[in-house]
Formats: C-alpha cells, sequence, structure tokens
C-alpha cells in the first residue's frame, strides 16, 4: 500500500507530507483547495507527463516521493522480474519498501527514481501497474479499450494464470518457428549463392587455424622482442650488481659471505642467538646467487630477432582480420563458425529443413489451440458470473434497468489465446447493449468501474486504488450505495478518495482534510489529518454548507455513526 506521500514545490504546493492507511482514506476539502493538485503529484511520480510551469519556485526543483510498503508475494516477486533496485535486507517479514520518487527542474527536466536508483519514466509505469489503480473521470482507458476488456476479465479468474504461461511459451514458440520458416522458404530462392558465401567465410576461418590465447601469447612475445635489448641490458647489470666487486674490492654476495663466516665462528658460543641469523643468511645467500645467476643467463641467451618479429606481425594481423569480419573475440568467431555450419547443414538438407519446422509449428499450433480452448471455457464461465454481479451492482448506482454483457468471441490467436473480449452495457431502460466505448458521460464510467472494482475487489492484487471524484452527479441513496462499495473495496484493499460527498466521506477510516491559505501573498495548499472532533466539523460543513446549526451537526453524528455500525456489520460478514 501507499503509506506516505511528500511534495514539495509544486504547483500550490510549498511543502506537503501525507501518511496513508489500510482502508478507506479520504480528502476532502473546499472546492479549489487542491485535491486535484495532490492527486496530479501522485500521477506525476508514476511516470506522469510535467511541464516546467508546475514548478513553483523557479530557483529550487519541484519534488514528488511516494513511500509503499508491499506484502503481496506475487507483486515483489514480479518486481524482482523487473530488476526493481531493493536495497539488502529490504525484504523480510514484512514484505518490501518501495520508494518512487520524481524530481522536476525550473526548466522543466525531470528525472525518475526507485530506491534512490535512475530509471526510465517508462519502467515506473510498469511498475505502478503492479501497485496502483488511479480512477478519475478521466482515467478510464481500460474500460474504453476493448483491447484491455480481456486482461480485466481474467482478473477475476484465479485459475487462468497458469494457462496463460503456458499460452506464452507456446506463442513464443509458434512465432519463432514460423519466423524460421519464413526464412528458410524465402532464402531457398539464393540456396546457392548463400552456400557459396558460408562455405567462403568457413573455410577462412579454418584456415587461419587460429587457437585460443594465440592472440595474446603473441601479444605478449611481441613485446619482449621490441624490448629485448632493454631486457638484456637490465637483466645483465642486475646480475652484475649483486656479484661484481665494488670499489672496496667486495660484492653483495661476498659480504653476506664473510657475514655469515664471522657469525659461524662464534655462533657455538651463544647459539641461542646466533643459530635463527646465520641460518637467514645462509638462505639469502643462496637466494642471491640464484637470482644472479639466472640473470646472467637470461642475459647471455637473450638475442634479438628481427624475423620472427615480422612472423608475429603477419600473424596478428592475420587474426585481426578475421577479427573485423566475424566477431571481437575468439569465442564470438567460434560461435559465428559453428552457426555458419549449422545453417549450411540446413540449406544443403533445405527440404528436410523445412518439413520438420513445419511439424513443429503445427505441433505448437494444436497446442495452442487446446490451451486456447480451455481458456475460452474458463472466460465462459467466467463472463456468466461477473454479468450478473455487475448488473446487480450497477442497479444500486443510480441506472435505470441496468445491463452489463461480457461478449465473448473467436478472435485471432495471440498469446492471449483465441478469444475477442468486448464488454458491454446498457445503462437506461428500453436501450440496447452497446460497447463501454460509446458511453459519453463521465460519471458513468466511473459508477461502472467501480461495479468492476467491488466484484473484483477479491481477485485483484493492486494494493492501492484511486478514486478521483467518481461522485460527481450523484447523491441521495445513491451517492450511500457508492460509500458502501468503497468501502466494501476497501476491506481488500487501501483505497484512496477525493470527494464532496459527506456519505463517503463518513465511511473513512482515514479523513485526511485539505486547505488552501494565503501565506506571504501567495496561495499555499496544505494536508491536514482530521481526529473525531474534527471529522464531526468537517461532515457538518460537508452537509451544511456555510452555516453549521446543532441540527446539522446532530446529522453529522448520525452519518458517522450508521457508516461505523456499517463497516463493523460487514467486517463480521467478512470474517
Amino acid at each position: 500500500m501507499l503509506t506516505h506521500l511528500r511534495v514539495r514545490n509544486i504547483a500550490l504546493i510549498d511543502e506537503a507530507e501525507v501518511d496513508f492507511e489500510q482502508g478507506l482514506n479520504v480528502l476532502t476539502g473546499e472546492t479549489g483547495a487542491g485535491k486535484s493538485i495532490l492527486l496530479g503529484a501522485i500521477n506525476l511520480a508514476l511516470g506522469g507527463r510535467g511541464s516546467k510551469d508546475m514548478v513553483r519556485d523557479k530557483n529550487r526543483p519541484g519534488e514528488v516521493d511516494l513511500l509503499f510498503q508491499i506484502d503481496n508475494k506475487a507483486v515483489i516477486d514480479r518486481l524482482k522480474e523487473l530488476e526493481v533496485p531493493f536495497p539488502d535486507g529490504d525484504l523480510g517479514p514484512d514484505g518490501a519498501s518501495l520508494l518512487i520518487s520524481r524530481r522536476f527542474s525550473p526548466s522543466g527536466r525531470s528525472s525518475c527514481l526507485v530506491n534512490d536508483s535512475m530509471v526510465t519514466a517508462d519502467k515506473i509505469r510498469t511498475i505502478s501497474s503492479y501497485l496502483i489503480d488511479i480512477h478519475g473521470q478521466h482515467d478510464h482507458q481500460s474500460l474504453l479499450n476493448p483491447a484491455s476488456h480481456i486482461d480485466l476479465l481474467d482478473r477475476f479468474i484465479s485459475q487462468i494464470g497458469p494457462l496463460k504461461e503456458e499460452m506464452q511459451k507456446e506463442w513464443t514458440q509458434a512465432s519463432q518457428l514460423q519466423k524460421e520458416l519464413d526464412h528458410y522458404q524465402e532464402t531457398g530462392k539464393d540456396r546457392a549463392r548463400l552456400l557459396s558465401l558460408m562455405e567462403f567465410e568457413t573455410q577462412e576461418i579454418e584456415q587461419a587455424h587460429w587457437e585460443k590465447d594465440e592472440e595474446e601469447n603473441l601479444i605478449q612475445e611481441r613485446r619482449r622482442l621490441r624490448a629485448s635489448q632493454k631486457l638484456k641490458e637490465a637483466s645483465l647489470e642486475a646480475s652484475a650488481l649483486l656479484e661484481e666487486d665494488d670499489q672496496d674490492g667486495a660484492s653483495p654476495l661476498s659480504r653476506i659471505d664473510q657475514a655469515a663466516a664471522l657469525i659461524r665462528g662464534v655462533s657455538s658460543y651463544d647459539p641461542d642467538f646466533f643459530d635463527p641469523y646465520l641460518s637467514s643468511l645462509t638462505d639469502q645467500y643462496s637466494i642471491l646467487s640464484d637470482i644472479a645467476s639466472s640473470l646472467q643467463s637470461y642475459g647471455d641467451d637473450l638475442e634479438g630477432d628481427p624475423g620472427r618479429l615480422d612472423q608475429i606481425e603477419d600473424r596478428i594481423s592475420q587474426i585481426l582480420h578475421i577479427k573485423e569480419k566475424y566477431g571481437r573475440t575468439y569465442e564470438q568467431v567460434m560461435a559465428y563458425y559453428d552457426k555458419t555450419k549449422t545453417e549450411m547443414d540446413k540449406l544443403r538438407n533445405l527440404e528436410d529443413t523445412i518439413g520438420q519446422l513445419q511439424k513443429k509449428k503445427a505441433a505448437s499450433d494444436a497446442a495452442m489451440k487446446s490451451i486456447s480452448g480451455r481458456m475460452t471455457a474458463l472466460r465462459t464461465k467466467a463472463g456468466a458470473r461477473i454479468e450478473q454481479e455487475i448488473t446487480k451492482v450497477l442497479s444500486t448506482l443510480q441506472f435505470d434497468d441496468p445491463l452489463f454483457k461480457v461478449d465473448i468471441e473467436p478472435g485471432k490467436m495471440s498469446a492471449n489465446g483465441a478469444d475477442k473480449v468486448t464488454f458491454l452495457i446498457r445503462t437506461n431502460v428500453g436501450e440496447e447493449v452497446k460497447p463501454l466505448s460509446q458511453i459519453a458521460s463521465g460519471g458513468e464510467m466511473s459508477r461502472v468501474m467501480l461495479a468492476i472494482k467491488t466484484v473484483l475487489a477479491k481477485e485483484d492484487q493492486i494494493g492501492t486504488m484511486i478514486f478521483d471524484e467518481i461522485d460527481t452527479g450523484i447523491s441521495g441513496r445513491t451517492a450511500q450505495s457508492v460509500a458502501e462499495k468503497m468501502s466494501r473495496i476497501a476491506l481488500y484493499h487501501q483505497v484512496i478518495c477525493v470527494t464532496h460527498l459527506p456519505q463517503i466521506a463518513a465511511m473513512a477510516d482515514t479523513h485526511l482534510r485539505i486547505e488552501k491559505s494565503a501565506q506571504e501573498g501567495r496561495a499555499v495548499t496544505q494536508v491536514y489529518p482530521l481526529d473525531q472532533g474534527s471529522i464531526r466539523q468537517e461532515l457538518a460543513r460537508m452537509l451544511g454548507g456555510a452555516r453549521i446549526t446543532e441540527a446539522v451537526l446532530a446529522n453529522a453524528d448520525e452519518m458517522k455513526k450508521l457508516a461505523d455500525d456499517w463497516k463493523a456489520q460487514k467486517r463480521r460478514e467478512e470474517e
């Protein structure tokens, strides 16, 4: 769920921090107080489009932070698949914390972060699709777009997940097989030329006789040959420094030998002290003598070989030529060689190749047909069930003799199966059912989505749902019904709702008031959590307007009590 929202320097908001709780979170306030700005800030954090005009103070950036607590393992697993950067130790018994941030510079440039790691806006939108749903009068693309109806229907069917995974696997395989078929049927027309080219390429690689690590060894040998004179001089001079006598007539080796002889002569008088040093001097003499001898031999044997250097240069050039054509490394070149040899075999036996691919494609098509048939059966059964349930909910939401239909027709095979799903609706008595996209009223679309979400409440894995003024154009008993539906959804999900209706506000588990005031000559929007006394006053304001009387306060008390009693009863029924 969304636990915390922080907004800085956006539109009318200088700085605001809001803590959200589980259940139904309601935001209320006077018209123009900035409720939509607050939800707009959430949209911005989730990858929505912004502009430089929304930055309040042009001397500092605009910022929005959303902190989520995720306790659904399936959602956490999906986010891991998306390579969401969870900090070490952040996955515990209470789930995972996820911080989504958006920063806007005064110039209009923006950046997106997830747990302080930079990501793209597209990735933010993908991540947020598993965390939050936002529904308002203009946020119903999923309902208006028939292509998304099949996914909405599938969210009602818990058993369809494994079938969709099977179908995705078969669809991917069938698509690849079809691409290969198309390739070989097309290249068959030019088989001779392609075989000739491939034979030339494989022969060129074979004739190079390139061995693994050869290039590295040649480069190292070339370095030694180019520096042979320096190596000879350095090794002989180092050997001489160890063995030759200096101006005092003694070399380092002879001095060590003399010191060892002196200690050897007296060590018997105090062996505990002298013997360890005598042993060390003897070892050092032996080591330095071996070093001097090895350096002398290395320098004496080292001779430049211009002919060998030319051979190395030619061989390295040959290897570079192969790399330029077939791969940057030995492994890539060999992989290209193996792939080309395999392709040659397939082209030489083109009829068999095509026949095997067709056989595999036919098997994959048969598997998809079988899986899609099972998916169709599940969707047909679920469609009949939710038609009745959604129609029943719609009848309580100010629709005159509503009817919701799930139309399932054979469609083109895809990774979703072979079904074409369209949601149809009748909103007024005597009308024919028609596609949802033909509903003109934003308020009607909001209530249809609310009905769908009410029926979907137990199955949907989205943790947080936001409803922005979906109560527009309703009142009375319908308003009460909307409030009850939202409270019911809040039994299974966190719900955040902006409303002007006291019936919905009374159902709140957490009530927040948004206020606009003037500070230093500028309008500022702030958010305050309400306690029981403040909730009473806010409900009275929503019920009675400017003048709040005792009767209005008593009405507010009664409305809140009825809402609390209704919620308590529903919780008992769910238990």
